[in-house]
């Protein structure tokens, strides 16, 4: 039998929000945003390498995007079931009458 294989080192992350993309920070120009983390009183820096998510001139970091709801360790759904049993078990027929087009009185 096959060992069941480690989990991931790195789990999956997915951005939810629209209009939000995915950048690197490159050199040593300095970069703040204005968020601070729960117990902090300084807005933070990006720095050189951090892989941060930005919206037309907002910048944020990966921690600061989750603390935010921006970011998810789960795809979302395909929206749910399709069909629950209650549909299923929807009396059969129509209240009704079908008629085909040659039993109609008023077209003869």
């Amino acid at each position: 039998m096959n060992p069941e294989p480690p989990p991931p080192l790195f789990p999956r992350l997915y951005l939810r929000e629209p209009g939000w993309k995915v950048a690197l920070k490159v050199g040593s120009d300095r970069m703040f945003y204005y968020m601070m983390a729960p117990g902090q009183n300084y807005y933070h820096r990006l720095l050189d390498g951090e892989v941060y998510v930005f919206h037309g001139d907002e910048r944020i970091c990966l921690a600061c995007a989750s603390r935010r709801g921006l970011l998810s360790f789960e795809a979302r759904g395909l929206g749910g079931e399709l069909l629950t049993d209650h549909d299923l078990d929807a009396p059969q027929g129509s209240q009704f009458d079908l008629a085909t087009l040659g039993d109609d009185p008023e077209r003869d």
